[in-house]
């Protein structure tokens, strides 16, 4: 058993514009539209990166939704302060990324390692299904803390 997080998730981090807004304290309609600037200076499709949210007001709005390259090229062009708060803000990200991926990778080690004494030393299936069952809910706790952690949903 080898799970990923990127096959779960999707091989790219990603950075909203309301996130990229709150770490470099500029105004979010300022963000998005120097973001459609940059995307149509790269001649790329604007829909691929629109994502529609509900703000506080309930009122449907729109964020762009960009990968550690874009997000990036976005910044070069803001401050130097602005653009050490974002790349800080990617270092974390990442940080966080490798952390669960090697708590996901000893939990699958564990349950690799648990179905194998369990048929060599015959081990009964009522014991079997309580250390399956146990790592089960510790991945499905990973998960989780995956999703809340990295802003991500399966």
């Amino acid at each position: 058993m080898e799970l990923i997080l990127s096959d779960l998730f999707g091989s790219d981090l990603k950075m909203t514009s309301r996130e990229i807004a709150e770490v470099t304290g500029k105004k979010l309609y300022h963000v998005n539209r120097d973001i459609l600037t940059m995307l149509d200076e790269l001649d790329l499709d604007k829909s691929k990166f629109g994502s529609i949210y509900f703000d506080n007001k309930n009122r449907q709005q729109t964020e762009y939704v960009l990968n550690e390259e874009l997000t990036l090229t976005l910044v070069t062009g803001y401050s130097i302060k602005l653009r050490n708060a974002v790349i800080k803000r990617w270092k974390q990200l990442e940080n966080q990324t490798v952390s669960l991926q090697d708590e996901i990778n000893k939990i699958c080690a564990k349950e690799n390692f648990d179905k194998a004494i369990g048929s060599i030393h015959g081990k009964g299936l009522a014991e079997r299904k309580k250390t399956k069952k146990a790592n089960q809910n510790i991945f499905q706790n990973l998960i989780s803390q995956a999703q809340l952690t990295l802003g991500l949903r399966l």
